[in-house]
């Protein structure tokens, strides 16, 4: 009986380390779990100090580039500012040409400034309604059908995802090894048109079938707009009212039926050269099977626009930089 304090008390002993052992194991004393901490290797590479696995959605990284300082300014409502244009080309010194970088600048002045390009169509529904999807509309046309337009601009306004209309010469147009044999500025290509007719972001229209071909001039031997009056020369006089009309009448047409045999739709806009218009013209234009004819005047497209008289600015010009398209649109805004 003397023995049993003995047993006890080792019994005790005994179960007071094992409750010591068991408490002091690795994994129970506070140690951080290893895939959360940063190892050194010998390279001294950094290791991430998320967890491992991929189920573990990465943090992104705070840093980011500054975004833009894009104005919210409302310039305008219910009207679309139509900018037009013709060659771009870094060589050439010709009034009517930009360099790629100033086309450029045009387009970052728009972003910048609130402003939002339609398209052909939605200018077309703007023309009937009166009313614009968004404030700030602008519409970008080009004249000729230059290769230019494939090569220089539309990339451009790709970049920026901003829709456009080509208003072509549809006699110049031609294969891609056709062009290559003539002594020209190089037109655009079939093939070019039916790359960007696929993208959504180009329509087409008529800049006429062949009155850019022949020096119209009149009884002094002035130059003459191709859709002006012309004096003739095997008959020593002007030609007369149903033989200028018929001339009209018959080139707007093929330039109609010509590129709707190409593009696969109906063409309803026909740009005038230099932008001369006459009733003869008009009425012609309207035989033609034409419903939106667009001039050179410069002037703002508002609600019930004459669709025989559309207006536009020419902006397509070396003198014109972001100073001076802010200065049109300032003028427009303060008419608002």
């Amino acid at each position: 009986m003397k023995k049993k304090p003995f047993f006890l008390v080792f019994f005790l002993l005994l179960l007071l380390f094992s409750i010591l052992v068991y408490w002091f194991r690795p994994e129970n004393v506070g140690i951080e779990n290893t895939d959360y901490v940063q190892q050194k290797t010998g390279d001294h590479t950094s290791h991430s100090l998320e967890p491992k696995g991929p189920d573990v959605e990465q943090i992104p990284s705070r840093i980011s580039k500054p975004e833009e300082k894009l104005s919210n300014e409302r310039w305008y409502k219910d009207k679309v500012v139509i900018l037009n244009y013709h060659h771009i080309d870094r060589d050439s010194n010709k009034p009517f040409v930009i360099t790629p970088e100033q086309f450029g600048e045009h387009l970052q002045f728009i972003k910048e400034h609130n402003f939002h390009p339609i398209s052909l169509r939605e200018f077309f529904t703007f023309m009937q309604t009166g009313v614009t999807a968004k404030e700030n509309a602008v519409l970008f046309t080009f004249d000729d059908g230059y290769e230019s337009y494939y090569t220089h601009a539309y990339p451009l306004l790709s970049k920026y995802g901003y829709p456009s209309a080509s208003f072509v010469i549809a006699g110049r147009l031609r294969d891609t090894m056709d062009r290559k044999r003539e002594n020209m500025t190089v037109p655009l290509a079939y093939q070019q048109i039916d790359e960007m007719l696929a993208s959504g972001l180009v329509d087409i229209g008529s800049h006429t079938f062949s009155l850019h071909e022949h020096k119209e001039l009149d009884e002094w031997g002035v130059q003459k707009a191709g859709t002006e009056p012309v004096y003739l020369e095997e008959f020593q006089r002007a030609e007369n009212e149903e033989e200028y009309q018929s001339r009209l009448f018959v080139d707007f047409k093929m330039s109609k039926i010509g590129l709707e045999q190409l593009v696969k739709k109906p063409i309803a806009s026909l740009s005038l050269p230099q932008g001369y218009k006459s009733k003869i013209v008009i009425d012609s234009a309207k035989e033609a099977g034409y419903q939106y004819v667009f001039t050179s005047r410069r002037d703002v497209v508002k609600p019930n626009e004459d669709p025989y008289s559309i207006p536009r600015f020419d902006v397509g010009i070396r003198k014109v930089g972001a100073p001076q398209l802010l200065e049109l649109f300032t003028k427009v805004k303060m008419e608002e």
